[in-house]
């Protein structure tokens, strides 16, 4: 049995709405190919949108074929965050309340994460709480910033504090904050670009003291961690440092080398290599990882062929760790 955590989906009725209506400036619109796309009001960019976003039928095959019994899912990243602009709460809501439509039409096989009105920190905790109240949702997507916008700052701390209250699940998953014309042609802006913002973003979090002030975060990072597996070293050698390079900002917020707090933090399986998921695996230990397939997305995992050879691997324990155990106690006791 596989709880996948990492999987993106739409609602279809929620796409012809925004056909006929935008919200908070988002407007569907059928491309050239006949495919739906999304574009955003005084931006001439669009986001196509893979058709199986919303193929429900197709997806709930996919999931009895591949054995997953649950699936967690958020919308596609381009909704939530962009180069110098976060989601509303007016969006927030439209798109939550879409979420939970295909929660109830998935049979108990999908589970919405609800995603958060970064755009108005002020309101985001209260547009959190209505949806936990009226929906249940034990997890909740948060992109790597607010389309550029750090997350340690002052203005999220209502929001990490009710969301460590609530004992909810955080996924963290990148969002282009730095514009794609910055990293040139051949989508590097997603294939670098991403496994960069989650890099910077932890790093932030662990050094302006976010993990010592919310010990009890529950945070999942997606694509493996981004970098920050290969460069808990390099981080630690900085809160180390007793020569010419010593800065006293490297210890200022925090009790502990950066190394610690990335072994309370989980990693998903969305590496993309076999040798990547092993390194993972090997370097934060099998109790810190997570099944997460980005379903349905091509530069993603949806078959788990970078995952499952490595997982079946392991020993049985370890094995059934990252297919569903380490995931089913984080949201054991999520939005209590």
């Amino acid at each position: 049995m596989i709880v996948d955590l990492h999987a993106h989906a739409l609602d279809e009725q929620f796409i012809h709405d925004l056909s006929k209506t935008s919200v908070a400036g988002l407007r569907a619109e059928r491309g050239e190919d006949g495919y739906w796309v999304i574009r955003r009001q005084g931006d001439d960019r669009k986001s196509s949108i893979d058709p199986n976003l919303h193929d429900l039928p197709k997806r709930l095959e996919s999931l009895r074929r591949r054995d997953v019994e649950l699936q967690l899912f958020a919308p596609p990243p381009f909704m939530l965050a962009w180069p110098g602009g976060a989601s509303s709460v007016e969006l927030v809501r439209a798109l939550n309340e879409a979420s939970h439509r295909v929660s109830q039409q998935s049979g108990g096989r999908m589970e919405m994460l609800a995603v958060l009105a970064l755009d108005e920190p002020d309101m985001a905790a209260q547009e959190l709480q209505r949806t936990v109240d009226e929906h249940g949702v034990r997890g909740v997507m948060m992109p790597s910033s607010a389309g550029g916008k750090p997350l340690d700052g002052l203005e999220f701390a209502p929001l990490f504090s009710l969301i460590e209250k609530l004992g909810l699940v955080v996924f963290m998953h990148p969002a282009s904050a730095v514009t794609s014309e910055r990293f040139g042609m051949y989508g590097v802006h997603v294939l670098v670009g991403w496994p960069f913002e989650t890099t910077l973003a932890v790093t932030r979090m662990i050094f302006e003291g976010l993990f010592e002030r919310h010990p009890q975060l529950k945070l999942v990072l997606a694509h493996g961690g981004g970098n920050l597996v290969f460069l808990r070293g390099r981080l630690d050698s900085a809160y180390r440092a007793t020569g010419w390079e010593a800065d006293p900002y490297f210890r200022k917020n925090i009790s502990c080398p950066p190394s610690e707090y990335l072994d309370r933090l989980y990693y998903d399986t969305c590496a993309l290599s076999e040798d990547s998921n092993r390194f993972v695996i090997q370097t934060m230990r099998a109790e810190r990882v997570v099944f997460g397939s980005d379903y349905p997305f091509d530069i993603g995992d949806p078959e788990g062929r970078c995952t499952v050879p490595v997982v079946d691997a392991l020993p049985e324990a370890q094995r059934e760790l990252i297919y569903n155990g380490n995931a089913l106690r984080l949201l054991e006791r999520a939005g209590r």
